[in-house]
């Protein structure tokens, strides 16, 4: 959707305010916000008046300026806010976010408007690299023409530092702009229908999605086929309803491709538009941080909704109903099986996100004290429906982390288990590389699946395209390779990241100054480093987030800067367990004793600190593990990664400084590019 109004800066001022805010009503009814007609009909009667006369003032210091281009209430689906106005001066891009009344501007309302600039400057194709300039306009604060004029100083990069322009003085602050030093300027209509194409992060994506928007308008369809493969599992899901069948479906994807987000749309899809039919539908997964981020996410997200609406419902209802929709799969097997031993579940589709991991029948046993796999347990409840059931499986590679995750190829032992005649009624609907191998299954298979069972092949059920680093798709592809020690394959992937920078330091406190540096706007940035990674306490870094710590892994991802909970503090980092599935903007990988370079064997050394040494971990599914720890660490930033690997020290035999070196050479001969060596103490 376009600007609610769109005018050159002479047609602006020529009409009547009151018309400029019925236009402004009739587009925000149609946007779906009619009950908040009062609050913001009363900002535009207030904002609209005075921009005309800062308009008109400028004309009549720069009259060229006429032709400039003014759009108001610019819509960004992936932050689902709106610009308030957008000002084309030829070839310059001016943001403004107007605080109308406001006295006094914060360190919030500045990383809002730079936020909107960022976002820009990522997703909109006539944005792209042009000079954007955010300018936070309060009405009623102080500030000199010089001091907002001064502002407007190259900042090494397309987006400008945020301007603080505040009463009477935007009218000059315009008028002071730069001329156009090229004959290509900025045409208000192509600006303003431009393609915008936006990827959100998972937190992001959810809230936009269980607020009623479509995937389409929160992702770059043209980038990959998540919008195309989520349309395919909701007709497989209706085609199994329709033939009163059972369906096992599995999507899969690299990491950061989009599964969470196509199998959230799923379930969304399903309530908004077909619980009728569905019956119920609900989005499970055993990642317990994940499920608590998202939890708290959509809730928080709700709560805000309704108070914008008046309903101002209680925050500790809407985290109720959002737990029905967001199940821990512990917590719906727990549910399922206590009850009869025939008694179907409730939902008729369940969506288990990262079923790569679910747990093998050993684990099943611990934890169930049922002789079965979990997907051996979720096959046997969905068949207890005597009409049809479908069982999405959404399976990411090199994922599995911890003893007992046997990948996608303990799914197909769940089928080669089950009773023939069951076997019959279940139908496999999923991409090539389950039944041959890839990375998007970590080269697991299936296996050999029974002969009456049938198999379809669906090719659109593989997400390809990373969307996580969507600076580059080709991040995965150089952490495989240095995973595998390829430094030939790194060093030549490397030279395809492009804008997604990545960095090496061997001092904690510049690669804390390198994410602080580039988390502008909203950005978030934090620290990661493996659970195994025990002595970067020496380093001081001793305190990472807990799985079973819901409340303070909710804080981390979702409390802004400025809060010591929140991952901005870089004081705590997630581990393997407390990121898998989530995602920063930046990152820091605070590289540990556990997973050091072998410049002799040329070759990972994988190691586990048991009292007071390190001890060889010679398991061939233990080193899986442990490199798997990793390349979810390196795979969880969107648009940059630093690597940290410390010094060590000569005194402590469990930090030494030669195998830190030799760690910190391989990686930089892989691409990382130092930032600065600092002297060993």
């Amino acid at each position: 959707m376009p600007a609610y109004l769109r005018r050159t800066l002479d047609e602006f001022i020529r009409e009547e305010p009151n018309a400029v805010t019925g236009i402004l009503q009739q587009a925000y009814a149609s946007d779906g916000f009619v009950s908040q007609y009062t609050r913001q009909t009363q900002t535009w009667d207030q904002v609209v008046p005075e921009l005309q006369r800062v308009f008109a003032q400028l004309l009549r210091s720069r009259p060229e300026a006429k032709d400039w281009t003014i759009l108001l209430e610019y819509p960004l689906y992936r932050l689902r806010r709106r610009i308030d106005a957008v000002v084309l001066a030829d070839n310059l891009i001016v943001v403004v976010e107007c605080k109308a009344g406001a006295d006094a501007l914060t360190a919030a309302d500045r990383h809002q408007v730079e936020e909107y600039a960022l976002d820009l400057r990522d997703f909109h194709a006539q944005s792209y690299q042009r000079k954007i300039v955010p300018v936070l306009w309060s009405t009623c604060a102080e500030s000199s023409v010089g001091t907002a004029c001064s502002a407007l100083t190259p900042s090494g990069g397309t987006v400008d530092a945020v301007v603080d322009v505040g009463g009477g003085c935007l009218a000059p602050f315009l008028a002071a702009l730069p001329p156009s030093t090229t004959e290509t300027v900025l045409g208000g209509e192509a600006w303003d229908r431009s393609t915008y194409r936006p990827v959100p992060n998972i937190i992001d994506a959810a809230t936009s999605i269980f607020a009623g928007h479509d995937v389409r308008s929160i992702a770059n369809a043209d980038a990959d086929n998540l919008q195309s493969a989520a349309a395919r599992l909701v007709a497989l899901i209706e085609q199994a309803r329709e033939q009163q069948k059972r369906f096992l479906l599995i999507l899969t994807g690299v990491p950061g491709s989009g599964k969470t987000l196509a199998g959230l749309h799923v379930v969304h899809s399903a309530v908004a538009t077909r619980v009728e039919r569905y019956g119920d539908i609900v989005y499970l997964s055993g990642n317990t941080p994940l499920v608590v981020v998202l939890r708290e996410a959509l809730a928080r997200d709700e709560y805000l909704r309704s108070r914008r609406v008046g309903e101002r419902r209680p925050l500790g209802v809407i985290r109720r109903e959002v737990r029905a929709r967001i199940q821990h799969i512990n917590d719906f097997l727990q549910e399922s099986l206590r009850g009869s031993p025939d008694a179907a579940p409730h939902e008729h589709v369940i969506i288990f996100d990262e079923a790569q991991r679910a747990w093998d029948e050993k684990q099943g046993i611990k934890e169930f004290k049922r002789t079965a796999s979990e997907p051996a347990l979720i096959l046997e409840l969905m068949s207890r429906h005597s009409d049809w059931c479908a069982c999405v499986c959404l399976i990411g590679g090199g994922q599995e982390i911890n003893s007992g995750e046997e990948g996608v190829f303990g799914w197909g032992e769940a089928l080669r288990k089950m009773d023939p005649i069951e076997q019959a009624k279940w139908a496999v609907f999923a991409p090539p590389d389950v039944l041959e191998g890839g990375p998007s299954t970590g080269s697991l298979t299936l296996g050999d699946l029974p002969r009456n069972l049938a198999i379809h092949v669906e090719p659109e059920l593989q997400l390809n395209v990373p969307r996580r680093s969507y600076r580059s798709p080709s991040v995965s592809r150089w952490v495989d390779s240095v995973l595998a020690g390829d430094e030939t394959g790194a060093r030549a992937t490397v030279d395809e990241l492009r804008e997604y920078p990545v960095s090496i330091t061997r001092s904690f406190a510049k690669a804390k100054s390198w994410l602080e540096e580039r988390g502008r706007g909203e950005r978030r940035y934090g620290l990661v480093a493996s659970s195994g990674a025990r002595r970067l306490r020496a380093d001081g870094l001793g305190v990472s987030l807990n799985a079973s710590a819901g409340a303070e892994i909710a804080q981390w991802y979702l409390n802004p800067r400025g809060d010591i909970r929140s991952s901005y503090a870089l004081e705590v980092a997630a581990n393997e367990y407390t990121c898998q599935g989530l995602e920063l903007d930046f990152a820091c990988v605070c590289w540990g004793g556990d997973l050091l370079w072998n410049e002799v064997a040329r070759s990972w050394s994988y190691s586990r600190l048991l009292g007071t040494s390190w001890q060889r971990v010679r398991n061939r599914n233990s080193q899986r593990f442990l490199a798997n720890s990793y390349r979810v660490l390196l795979t969880r930033a969107r648009e940059g990664l630093i690597l940290w690997v410390p010094s060590g020290d000569e005194s402590d035999p469990t930090r030494c400084p030669g195998l830190f070196d030799a760690t910190a050479a391989f990686l930089t001969r892989c691409g990382a590019a130092p930032i600065a060596v600092s002297p060993r103490p």
